[in-house]
């Protein structure tokens, strides 16, 4: 991690992390995030953002999972780097993929279901099917939010598009660059809280005695501990290799899309490992309303699979091992 990195992540700690997660107003930490241009990390100054690199804005997201933050700072750095390769950036906007769009109304009406945040938005950045790219404005004519959350309780909105709606953004990037730009950081999303998990687990079992002594010292929780903690350096493997291969010339390479996957793949099992265990090692207090561990496993269980599913993500890794060898993407993986 660079040294601007590391005072990303710990100006981040400093905001969110002398509070507790029960206690915060999500509207106040976000107009907080907002107003230091953290949204903003890895967008061009010339183009309204606040500078830096991918690589910071990483470190940025993945410190907001580890106090189980949820806010939309990943969504809205994706959509504003986008717009910034066609105009300068627009306040607070989010992106859809309409990948999973459906037709509603006879072909006349098409729905993009949960986008994240899109209530809060001004605005979004829709990739249709073909991989045309328009900018949408929120509560213009035609433009409609169904409000829904997924089981974090976040803003996961459905986007009802009548007719024509939008400006055509013709130099913004692909979509599978895109795609893999906003999947990489919610697997370090992923990343962030499965270390909150693990902290908060690793600090009840050695805190709490059973039969005189703390139940870290009974090997069967002890290896449970352990395996979280395996599981969570292996993610941290994945995404360390992901972002080695992205460069601005190979945002849409074969390596650097494989490795996307894998931390993909490797995030979604990951989630299930520690909240799983989690639970397991903390009893009864895990269930309960009033213990934090609840904001860490809801967002471990609803996060993986928000940009891509892990079959789909498989699927890809499946496909590259049968077009050029599963020796080839092994060592595309790990060299």
């Amino acid at each position: 991690m660079s040294d601007h990195a590391e005072e990303l992540r710990r100006l981040v700690g400093d905001i969110v992390g002398g509070t507790p997660v029960a206690d915060r107003s999500s509207s106040e930490l976000w107009q907080t995030l907002w107003g230091l241009g953290l949204p903003l990390v890895g967008v061009d100054e010339a183009r309204g953002g606040s500078g830096g690199t991918y690589e910071d804005l990483i470190a940025v997201v993945r410190t907001l999972g580890e106090y189980a933050v949820g806010a939309p700072v990943a969504e809205m750095a994706v959509t504003s780097w986008v717009l910034a390769h066609d105009r300068a950036v627009a306040e607070q906007t989010t992106i859809a993929f309409g990948v999973d769009a459906v037709y509603e109304d006879e072909l006349s009406t098409l729905r993009i279901p949960r986008v994240p945040w899109l209530r809060d938005a001004s605005a979004v950045v829709v990739y249709d099917r073909a991989g045309s790219v328009s900018y949408v404005e929120v509560g213009t004519p035609g433009v409609e939010v169904r409000e829904g959350t997924n089981l974090a309780d976040e803003p996961r909105d459905d986007l009802v598009l009548r007719g024509d709606a939008g400006t055509r953004l013709s130099a913004a990037p692909p979509m599978p660059q895109v795609r893999a730009r906003l999947a990489l950081l919610r697997a370090a999303a992923v990343a962030g809280a499965v270390d909150g998990a693990y902290a908060l687990t690793r600090d009840y079992v050695m805190g709490r005695e059973q039969f005189g002594k703390p139940l870290a010292r009974i090997p069967a929780v002890a290896s449970s501990l352990a395996a979280m903690r395996v599981a969570g350096v292996q993610l941290d493997a994945a995404l360390e290799r992901a972002v080695e291969q992205l460069s601005p010339a190979n945002g849409t390479s074969k390596a650097y899309l494989a490795a996307v996957a894998a931390a993909a793949v490797v995030a979604a099992e990951t989630a299930t490992t520690v909240a799983r265990t989690a639970h397991q090692l903390h009893g009864a207090m895990g269930v309960t309303h009033e213990y934090p561990l609840h904001h860490y496993t809801k967002r471990l269980w609803s996060w993986p699979g928000e940009v891509g599913s892990e079959a789909h993500s498989a699927e890809y890794l499946g496909a590259l091992a049968l077009e050029h060898g599963e020796s080839a993407v092994w060592d595309e993986l790990t060299g």
